[in-house]
């Protein structure tokens, strides 16, 4: 019998590998980590624990391999050199490809796994799905008013304007900036009812900590193994949790019962945080026998409208970041012959730490994610090694932090790329996709427009230029245009996490709307060089703010 889990504590205390450490997707996914941590198979006839990953973590999980486990990668990464061989790859289109490929016909699924990601894996089995174990609802409830919410939002605004100020000298368009920095809050949970009305939802649960934070006020660290329970166009939130909430402005405890919240949700339809509950909730709360529906979407969408009314974060979050790494490239750039790709990370963090010291900010961060990885060791985004960096041909340093207030509220992520380059050709290539960038993709951004139109958009700008980035060498010599060639996104909206529902890629229709907050990103492997730049910007009523460039940086 084997069995299936991807619980990061579950995975160490099996084989010794921390999820958590090595792998990007569920640093990136705030709200769906337990969906895109890698599955951990072991036991039965297998010789080897199997490890299934996406492939965008396959340079840091083999780096960091004893031997001990067989690792197998689905959803492929992109790369223009794959255009150019025919040799088939060892990736899986996606997960439920690769998982069936390394079960057996018994298995236990662990029921800790998301409710979709569940789904997804039961149904490649040929046996039926084995018996969940019993689930005990969390007894601590609490109620908390919508205004009482409100207005933690309207104390967190004055945090992110404190966090602003230091770096509003440094930028343009600074007049829509502070506009759009001292907005009042209005009434946040509205938008959330109509997004509810029109998916035909009565009430949502949320699972995540960063959404119940958005739910119920409370500060994400605090709410782990909690669910908030919110009914379309109720004045409280219920929610429930394993352990008592160490906040003086909750009301007493409300006594409470195991038949309360299965009770409260069976009240119409009710939506859930599909890439984030448990199977055992699920089924614990008794939303497999009432009218469920996904949505993780939907709670997303909420946070992405409203992501301006952090604003002042992002932008604080956006110059920390860049402040970092431009250093850190710097130091690459005119440093001496051993210079190595951890000597760039440490020279970023350090940046960083003094940045929040000299400006007294009211802030805490944690890092998200860091990628700092030489083109010619790994067109995948990897950790830094002392991989050397002499002679240059490309450093690339993706890097984002998590933005804390002082209260311990999460606030917002960066997400910012730049990259050194040791040629000629390399330099002509990285200022022509810098331009495309901010030209071709942030400036042309508005709202109304889709997430394919923004792809197109720099796709077509660059297009223009397909001829010399063929003879520059970094695109394959075929006949197809960009546009066809390229096989990611170039960009993404921000709703304190990566994952969006607007990706600004082929086909994505989702709605740009005003108040959001995107990073756009043009990343481009080929053959020795792994090159990037992104930048958070703003979109406003009629046009962008770039919350990146600093004024010197910022195109005519």
């Amino acid at each position: 019998m084997q069995f299936v889990t991807n619980t990061p504590a579950k995975v160490l205390d099996a084989v010794g590998f921390d999820a958590w450490y090595h792998c990007l997707p569920p640093k990136l996914g705030v709200d769906q980590f337990r969906s895109t941590l890698p599955l951990l198979v072991f036991g039965g006839a297998s010789t080897k624990p199997v490890l299934v990953a996406k492939e965008i973590d396959r340079t840091n999980v083999e780096h960091a391999s004893d031997g001990t486990l067989r690792f197998v990668f689905h959803s492929p990464y992109f790369s223009f050199d794959r255009l150019e061989h025919s040799a088939p790859s060892d990736v899986y289109p996606d997960v439920t490809a690769a998982f069936s490929a390394v079960v057996d016909d018994e298995v236990t699924l662990d029921a800790d796994l998301p409710v979709a990601l569940y789904s997804q894996l039961a149904g490649e089995l040929r046996a039926g799905s084995p018996q969940l174990p019993r689930f005990t609802p969390p007894l601590n409830h609490y109620i908390i008013t919508r205004s009482t919410v409100d207005e933690q939002r309207r104390m967190g605004r004055a945090r992110g304007l404190s966090a602003a100020e230091p770096f509003m000298p440094f930028v343009a368009k600074q007049d829509v900036l502070r506009d759009w920095l001292t907005r009042p809050i209005d009434d946040s949970f509205s938008v959330l009812d109509d997004l509810m009305a029109s998916a035909g939802l009565d009430s949502i649960l949320a699972t995540s900590p960063i959404n119940v934070q958005q739910l119920t006020g409370i500060a994400a660290p605090l709410v782990s193994d909690s669910f908030a329970l919110y009914a379309r166009g109720s004045d409280s939130i219920h929610l429930l949790s394993r352990r008592e909430i160490p906040w003086v402005e909750l009301p007493e405890q409300a006594t409470t019962n195991d038949q309360f919240f299965a009770g409260s949700i069976n009240r119409g339809s009710v939506g859930y945080e599909e890439l984030d509950l448990s199977m055992s909730a699920f089924c614990g709360f008794g939303l497999d026998h009432l009218n469920s529906q996904a949505g993780s979407s939907l709670l997303r969408r909420w946070r992405e409208l409203r992501a301006w009314e952090d604003l002042g974060f992002y932008l604080a979050g956006a110059q920390i970041t860049r402040l970092g790494i431009e250093a850190a490239l710097r130091h690459v750039e005119h440093g001496g012959p051993d210079v190595c790709e951890w000597d760039a990370y440490e020279i970023y963090k350090s940046v960083v730490a003094h940045e929040l010291r000299a400006e007294s900010l009211p802030l805490r961060v944690r890092t998200y994610f860091n990628h700092t990885h030489a083109g010619n060791r790994s067109h995948i985004p990897a950790r830094a090694t002392k991989h050397s960096l002499r002679p240059l041909t490309s450093l690339k340093i993706d890097a984002g932090l998590e933005l804390y207030d002082e209260q311990g509220y999460l606030r917002a992520v960066s997400d910012i790329t730049r990259s050194a380059v040791g040629t000629s050709e390399a330099e002509t290539f990285y200022k022509l996709l810098d331009r495309a960038l901010t030209v071709g993709v942030i400036d042309g951004c508005k709202p109304g427009l889709t997430g394919h139109d923004m792809f197109m958009a720099g796709m077509d700008f660059l297009e223009q230029d397909h001829a010399l980035i063929r003879d520059l060498g970094f695109c394959p010599g075929n006949e197809a245009t960009l546009a066809e060639m390229f096989g990611r996104d170039i960009g993404h909206l921000l709703g304190k996490q990566e994952p969006a529902t607007v990706a600004f890629e082929k086909n994505n229709q989702q709605v740009i709307e005003s108040g959001m907050i995107a990073a756009a990103e043009l990343q481009w492997p080929y053959h020795d060089y792994c090159i990037g730049v992104e930048d958070i910007f703003l979109i406003a009523d009629t046009h962008t703010v770039n919350l990146t460039r600093s004024l010197e940086q910022t195109p005519a």
